[in-house]
């Protein structure tokens, strides 16, 4: 592993060991996943914004990790189309989101509503509203 992404990995791993969030590494390899056989061209932009954005932002510190990969998953969440970024509180409210994510559930909507809501950033205890939100929408369950 080059140094930039060591240094971009480690800042990573103390933002998270502090923050109450899953990793969102996770959600970003999921939607990765999927663009590289469905979205070839798209999966090429999302490396390229990864090496040239994404780590050099986090290694020199220009920018708080956990915001950094918000905007990676936002970046390619919106390959599939325009959608808005919204953060929902521990009462289940939703705006749009403005840094820093705190203990809300931070989700990409697509305007298309065939397309998926992609996980941007998800607290490690979720409070039951945002719990209900995410089943709702990341996950589609329609029970209670």
């Amino acid at each position: 592993m080059d140094e930039p992404r060591a240094r971009a990995d480690a800042r990573l791993e103390e933002a998270l060991a502090g923050a109450g969030v899953e990793d969102p590494r996770i959600a970003c390899r999921d939607r990765l996943k999927i663009l590289r056989t469905e979205q070839p061209a798209a999966f090429a932009q999302a490396l390229a914004y990864f090496e040239s954005s994404l780590v050099p932002a986090i290694a020199d510190g220009g920018e708080p990790p956990l915001d950094a990969w918000i905007g990676y998953g936002r970046f390619i969440a919106e390959r599939g189309g325009p959608g808005r970024t919204l953060a929902v509180d521990a009462a289940g409210r939703a705006a749009g989101y403005e840094p820093p994510a705190a203990g809300r559930l931070v989700i990409f909507v697509p305007e298309d509503g065939r397309r998926g809501v992609t996980p941007l950033l998800v607290p490690a205890a979720p409070s039951p509203a945002q719990k209900a939100t995410f089943d709702l929408l990341v996950r589609r369950r329609r029970e209670l």
